[in-house]
């Protein structure tokens, strides 16, 4: 019997076309807004992850020792090294604006890896900066034709500013959080009264996971919120930025969750993730994380979000478009006149398979050209008379 996690981890060639038009297509997009592609290594030292705070879970990483006694990780997250690798460039780069397509591994993933597609902005610390950054996922999903989804922007400063007032202890904080995350209004109440919080915070508290929804409704009532300078300040941030979504005319599709809690507690102020209808898991994430440079001995602003490119590959419209195969079949005698040919097709950026004739060969559904010595004939049994008439007509736009 095969092995089911091998058989499950393979891609058929139609599901493969799938993934490299989603790669193509984001891709694609971040290089026209101004992002240079990085590749990071596969295998990293184990202390990269391990010293800087509220990243990968250490027990979710794939482990190995190297000849010499080395603990090495496959890369569990690909944030980190780009950061380590950008604020540690010696040498002056043209752009802070790097996007990545890098294979992921973790544990707790059924297949143990997956693939992300994302960006990294460096050195910008702005709403437009922002605002750029959350239009740029929403394009990209508009390109890919993704239905139905929508993008929920939060903000790491609300919650933590509340969480320090509380001054709850570790255990505390991870069942707060659960509660906020299934927004389990019930239980949040009496959890924080046993803890023997003042009113006027188990009040604002429980008011978090309900901030979700229409913008303009969630940004009015947090104002009901506000103990510190840093929550006004960060509040007429995140109104900034949704001002500029206005203008890149997304607004449709984004909504505002101040209830949203991000595992990566290296988030510091914006953060965001995307859902697609009939899926129970975000299709990519993100947010500011503007102090994770001090781990590098460094002091740069950044942004960034990764698309979760498997799970986009699930969403495509249900009619697919693959590239078409010409067959392209040719007597013996006009071989070298074929390979031409196929290559003018080639360049011409159509995909072509050449072989030889063969009288008894069933032939598929796909357009055929056939290359014989007294003229070429196109399957649909328009006959040409030279190789540059079958090549004008072919590479018009209207021929299907």
């Amino acid at each position: 019997m095969r092995n089911k996690q091998l058989l499950h981890t393979m891609f058929y060639p139609k599901q493969f076309s799938k993934k490299r038009h989603v790669i193509y297509t984001l891709t694609d997009r971040f290089s026209k807004f101004g992002y240079q592609q990085v590749e990071t290594p596969v295998f990293e030292n184990y202390d990269l992850y391990n010293d800087v705070q509220g990243t990968v879970n250490t027990t979710d990483m794939l482990k190995l020792i190297d000849p010499t006694g080395k603990v090495l990780v496959l890369r569990p997250d690909a944030t980190i090294p780009i950061a380590r690798h950008y604020t540690n460039l010696q040498e002056e780069v043209a752009t802070g604006r790097l996007s990545y397509v890098l294979d992921i591994f973790r544990y707790t993933t059924e297949e143990r890896s997956r693939t992300q597609a994302g960006v990294e902005l460096f050195g910008e610390r702005t709403p437009e900066a922002d605002a750029e950054l959350i239009a740029l996922a929403v394009t990209s999903l508009k390109e890919l034709e993704i239905p139905s989804f929508k993008i929920e922007i939060g903000h790491a400063t609300f919650y933590k500013e509340l969480l320090r007032e509380a001054n709850l202890n570790t255990v505390q904080q991870k069942e707060l959080d659960q509660y906020i995350q299934s927004k389990n209004i019930s239980e949040i109440v009496p959890f924080l009264k046993d803890l023997g919080l003042e009113t006027t915070l188990v009040e604002k508290l429980r008011k978090i996971p309900m901030l979700y929804g229409d913008a303009s409704f969630v940004i009015d009532e947090a104002e009901n919120i506000i103990s510190s300078d840093k929550m006004r300040e960060e509040l007429d941030y995140l109104s900034k930025v949704y001002q500029l979504l206005q203008d890149y005319q997304v607004d449709s599709y984004i909504s505002i969750n101040l209830g949203l809690i991000n595992h990566m507690n290296y988030y510091s102020g914006i953060i965001f993730q995307g859902f697609a209808e009939g899926l129970g898991q975000p299709i990519m994430m993100g947010g500011r994380y503007d102090y994770l440079s001090h781990s590098f001995q460094q002091d740069t602003p950044a942004i960034g979000f990764a698309f979760e490119v498997d799970l986009l590959i699930n969403l495509l419209p249900a009619i697919f478009k693959e590239d078409e195969i010409i067959q392209l079949r040719y007597e013996a005698s006009e071989r070298q006149r074929a390979f031409q040919l196929a290559e003018s097709l080639r360049a011409a950026n159509h995909t072509v398979i050449a072989k030889t004739l063969d009288e008894n060969e069933i032939h598929s559904n796909s357009p055929e050209i056939l290359v014989k010595s007294e003229k070429l004939v196109y399957s649909k049994q328009k006959e040409f008379k030279t190789d540059e008439e079958l090549l004008d007509w072919y590479l018009r736009k209207d021929v299907k």
